[in-house]
């Protein structure tokens, strides 16, 4: 079905070809251009009618809106609502807006890094699919062949195609010479598509074999490719499971900062009301509830943690740097979260799993042979009939061998090149006299060649079709073990020719070879780790169930569970796929729509489900997957754009190694949550209490700001350093709907917390030892209070109960704390008159620093009680 509109159809009466949804003009109306080529005029007035062959994104969000979009997290929107009842509370008493424009300056730093971080790696994924677009293509143009970029090829452009090229826009073939195209992209099948003269061949497809020439039918956005990436309107994904926790977090938080607030003002308001001499006239009564409101926005400014957007727009963005150094490109940054919360990865087969390289795994001869006269061994004929019986070419190009033709037939030539043989030297010297190309009926190939007055016939190809022609017949039957590994067996044969030239009726069996594409070698541990983690890895496949199968055994991906076809998968009910897609480990004969069916039936199931995706018909099931995973090598455009991470190097175990990064990611946000929660809740419940017992208020507002906004946003660098560990693949993913404070933390944070304001209570009522004035008192506290923190910071480092090394892997962690303690002392210092502090001796400040550090015993015991190890690394 035609994606264009019909109105569109009408009004474009040139474009009115309909083949499967592709919109072209007719071939006969391209005879004015002819087979020579364009001429420089021509060209201009193509592109001017039909336009550049170039895909137009997918309509994305003005950079302001994706600006402003940052404001939409729920924290940010509790702090502006601070914001604001700050500042009315702070014009309409007069006083400074310094708390008012730390709150503020805390959102814009939070909102700022999330969208600059997520704006330079769009930057980079267009300057890869720039790339792309620089892709040289061989034209005529003038009556002489040239060479230009792709986006350059216009309507009428007369394409030069041989194999390894990709066809840079739709078209049809005016020559084709052998000419097999791999359409993968479009339907899923990895088998190559036999192509003839006029027929229609699509851009993004690749040609594997032969050569010829088309002619541009349709360029940029209406080609098939542009029409399905046209038809992905960016819009809004499902929530990630870390933008749902946080969520709920922010609202328990405000619950407890309005509650807390709320009893602050009664409580202002029943000193007030309830005194011997209560506010009589309104103005009285106006300042009696400015006071108490003040009070609450102090409370509501100490409850909210302001560090939090900071602390996980840092974590992302620290997290997306390390991600695409380690080959994988985050487009989304939300997405370093959300592929650490997988449970289900549905992943591709050929280039993913395995090397997308055809290659000889296994034969009836050790190595090939030298070929020294006339061959005498069936390891010469092997040679000679894999050198020569053959279309395909082997270039070295940039240290690498690239293959040119057939990929089977290029294995076979790599096989040689590994045995030291040169096959150019065994054409020259023994050049073909006559092919007869392979096809799917005849299931062979035969080449002659002269050897003094005789000539001799080369044959291979399906061992069945050959072993039918040999005499005496050998026996197949060692044979089908290879087909058990997913093996493409080829067999060898030669005979000679009578004097009339006739072939003979029989000819001499020669051995076999089982060709595959190999599984990288670093899969199967990869899949093995994935599945330690509880991650369910399913195969998705347009191979054969048999092929598939065998793949999936030796990744480990296929143990206990089921093999389904795609046809099979796609005609049962919702509600059965349901049932059936949580056996299901293997997906094969699949086509791109099959996965999308896979990935919603596993969502409606609870799964969080990551799927890769190279092709253009992948774009769907990329786009409504929770973290879509395009191919950075083998991927089209339309698959990049519509995926969250990109995989440089198209390799399972990039994803494996993603999943641990986001697991780290949300530990280190865990981290900061126990960090700062802890001084929240002990600095509300100080600030609430103190005055209610008719003690001293024991921070001001410009002390509880830079406790609870720069304090924090450093300590948010510094936890959320922390590097990953091997443990964090050994557990299972946390369920999207699990809280992101675990019991532990829980108790860790109430413990913590209990303890401070005990401690501080104890400490305003009895005051503090070598303390001689009351400044001194109340900078002591402060002084205190801040450093209790940083220490707690390094019992922060240990998540649910496990504790790396305490002066090991992280020294960014010491760094940023060592600086947080210098500032505070330059703050008591220096800064009397902005922080209402007074200088302190050395005597003090060790007194303050031994007595802040029996907080590092809280933690041990937690352990102790809990039963949970200290982990060494």
């Amino acid at each position: 079905m035609c994606s264009l509109s019909c109105e569109f159809c009408r009004n474009s009466h040139e474009l009115i070809q309909h083949d499967h949804g592709i919109t072209m003009i007719p071939l006969q109306d391209l005879a004015q251009y002819g087979k020579d080529g364009l001429s420089s005029e021509s060209v201009l007035e193509s592109r001017t009618k039909y336009g550049k062959n170039e895909l137009t994104p997918p309509k994305r969000i003005p950079v302001w809106k994706q600006y402003l979009e940052k404001y939409q997290d729920p924290i940010i929107r509790i702090l502006l609502v601070a914001v604001v009842l700050s500042a009315v509370v702070a014009l309409l008493e007069g006083n400074s807006l310094i708390d008012t424009i730390g709150i503020a300056l805390a959102v814009i730093l939070a909102t700022t890094i999330a969208f600059l971080t997520e704006y330079r790696s769009n930057r980079e994924f267009d300057a890869l699919n720039a790339m792309r677009e620089d892709t040289a293509v061989k034209v005529i143009r003038n009556n002489s062949p040239s060479t230009i970029p792709m986006r350059d090829v216009v309507v009428g452009d007369a394409v030069l195609l041989e194999a390894g090229d990709m066809v840079p826009a739709d078209g049809y073939l005016l020559v084709a010479s052998d000419i097999e195209t791999d359409e993968s992209a479009f339907t899923g099948e990895s088998e190559p598509v036999k192509k003839n003269d006029h027929e229609v061949i699509l851009k993004g497809s690749y040609i594997t074999n032969g050569r010829g020439t088309m002619i541009a039918a349709a360029v940029g956005d209406l080609t098939k490719m542009g029409m399905i990436a046209s038809s992905l309107i960016e819009g809004t994904r499902p929530e990630t499971p870390l933008q749902v926790k946080l969520k709920d977090l922010a609202h328990l938080i405000s619950k407890f900062g309005y509650i807390m607030a709320g009893l602050i003002i009664a409580l202002v308001l029943a000193q007030e009301f309830l005194s011997g001499a209560p506010p009589q006239t309104p103005l009285e009564i106006f300042s009696v509830l400015l006071h108490a409101c003040m009070f609450a926005v102090v409370i509501i400014v100490v409850s909210v943690p302001e560090g939090l957007p900071v602390s996980v727009t840092v974590s992302l963005a620290l997290t997306m740097g390390k991600m695409t150094r380690a080959k994988s490109l985050v487009r989304r940054m939300i997405a370093c979260e959300t592929v650490g919360s997988v449970t289900v990865i549905c992943t591709d087969k050929t280039g993913t799993l395995t090397m997308n390289q055809m290659e000889v795994a296994a034969s009836s001869i050790e190595v090939p042979e030298e070929i020294k006269g006339y061959p005498s061994a069936p390891a010469e004929w092997i040679t000679l009939n894999a050198a020569v019986n053959s279309t395909a070419e082997l270039e070295h190009s940039g240290g690498k061998m690239i293959t040119v033709g057939n990929s089977t037939e290029a294995a076979l030539l790599r096989w040689l090149h590994r045995a030291g043989i040169a096959y150019p030297d065994i054409r020259k010297a023994i050049p073909p006299i006559h092919q007869d190309f392979f096809n799917s009926k005849k299931k062979q190939m035969s080449t002659i060649v002269q050897f003094g007055d005789k000539q001799v016939i080369l044959v291979k190809g399906a061992p069945e079709i050959i072993a039918s022609r040999c005499s005496p017949a050998p026996d197949l039957k060692n044979l089908h073990h290879l087909a058990e590994r997913a093996m493409r067996t080829l067999a060898f044969a030669h005979g000679t020719l009578s004097p009339q030239g006739d072939e003979p009726e029989a000819l001499i069996w020669d051995g076999y070879v089982g060709i595959r594409d190999e599984v990288r070698p670093d899969v199967p541990e990869a899949v093995k780790t994935c599945n330690n983690a509880g991650i369910t890895v399913k195969m998705v496949t347009g191979d054969s169930p048999e092929t598939g199968a065998a793949i999936a055994r030796e990744t480990g991906i296929l143990t206990s569970g089921s093999i389904m076809t795609g046809p099979e998968f796609r005609e049962l009910s919702e509600e059965k796929r349901r049932e059936v897609v949580r056996d299901i480990q293997v997906l094969a004969r699949s086509e791109p729509h099959d996965k999308l069916l896979l990935v919603k039936a596993l969502q409606s199931n609870g799964d969080v489900v990551a799927v890769t995706g190279d092709g253009t018909n992948d774009a769907p099931a990329l786009r409504n997957a929770d973290v879509g995973l395009a191919m950075g090598i083998a991927g089209t455009e339309v698959a990049r754009e519509a995926s969250d991470i990109i995989l440089l190097d198209d390799s399972f175990p990039t994803i494996e190694r993603a999943v641990w990064w986001g697991r780290a990611l949300f530990e280190n946000i865990q981290r900061f949550l126990i960090f700062q929660l802890t001084i929240n809740i002990s600095a509300a419940i100080l600030t609430f209490t103190a005055p209610l017992l008719g003690l001293k208020p024991p921070f001001t507002i410009i002390q509880l700001l830079w406790i609870n906004i720069i304090m924090d946003s450093l300590a948010a660098l510094a936890l959320c350093s922390e590097a990953p560990h091997p443990a964090l693949m050994s557990k299972k993913p946390i369920p999207r709907t699990a809280s992101v404070i675990t019991p532990y933390m829980k108790r860790a944070i109430l413990i913590t917390a209990g303890i401070y304001i005990v401690a501080g209570i104890a400490g305003l009522w009895a005051g503090l030892p070598c303390m001689e004035t009351p400044e001194q008192q109340a900078t002591a506290f402060f002084a205190g209070f801040v450093l209790a923190q940083v220490w707690n910071g390094i019992n922060c480092r240990g998540i649910n109960g496990i504790m790396p090394p305490l002066f090991k892997g992280n020294p960014v962690f010491y760094g940023i704390m060592g600086l947080i303690v210098v500032i505070q002392i330059l703050i008591v210092q220096f800064g009397g008159e902005i922080f209402d502090t007074v200088p302190l001796s050395p005597v003090q400040w060790i007194v303050i620093g031994l007595g802040t550090m029996p907080v590092l015993l809280i933690w041990p015991l937690l352990r102790i009680i809990t039963h949970k190890p200290v982990r060494s690394e």
